[in-house]
């Protein structure tokens, strides 16, 4: 038979569990809205003037600049973490968007491009923690994506590409593969994906951005 204290001490417990479930579930909640990314206006959103930028990836992450502004694509949930758009970028001065990745793909650097050569980066945002500086020194070693010609002039890349999509301009090495962006020939943004070939048989990863 279980007695008054016996029945007590299971009681707690299972306040206690239900206190933890309930605390838990409630974090979980916050996080979630916390880290929500506004993407609502991507349906409706053309490619634009050029095809997004590849800025920085690794095998995690990948960020990219477009007239979505910047996108920051986590690899292994296929899913987009952070944007900074274009409306955002206004509130701290910023019309004509120039960007650029820390080598270690926890910085985005960011500042205005005058279309002269004037370029200046003038804030920096932390991925992790979402939180937007004015910088007074230009940051240093900054990571560079490669360049690739105009696809369809590039004999060491084209082999790999379909030319059914419209392909980006930049490109990231990576071991044995390469990453690279692509979208529908119809220009929606809602078609681009970011794809790792494989140097050696042409297989492909491919990803939804959106």
């Amino acid at each position: 038979m279980i007695n008054k204290k016996q029945k007590f001490i299971v009681a707690f417990i299972l306040i206690l569990i239900t206190v933890s479930i309930f605390i838990y579930y409630k974090v979980a909640i916050n996080d979630t809205s916390e880290l929500a990314v506004d993407l609502s206006d991507i349906e409706q959103m053309n490619i634009g003037s050029e095809m997004p930028r590849l800025l920085y990836a690794d095998k995690n992450v990948a960020v990219m600049q477009g007239t979505f502004g910047l996108v920051v694509f986590n690899i292994n949930d296929s899913i987009v973490t952070n944007r900074i758009s274009f409306e955002h970028l206004e509130s701290y001065d910023i019309s004509m968007l120039y960007a650029a990745v820390s080598q270690d793909g926890t910085t985005i650097y960011i500042g205005n491009d005058d279309m002269n050569g004037g370029l200046k980066f003038t804030h920096k945002y932390n991925i992790k923690t979402r939180e937007m500086q004015i910088i007074l020194q230009e940051p240093i070693n900054v990571f560079n994506p490669t360049r690739i010609k105009t696809p369809g002039y590039n004999e060491e890349y084209d082999k790999y590409f379909y030319f059914q999509y419209l392909i980006s301009d930049t490109i990231v090495e990576l071991g044995n593969s390469f990453i690279y962006l692509r979208a529908n020939l119809d220009w929606s943004m809602k078609s681009l994906q970011l794809i790792i070939c494989q140097y050696e048989d042409g297989t492909s990863e491919i990803y939804d951005v959106f």
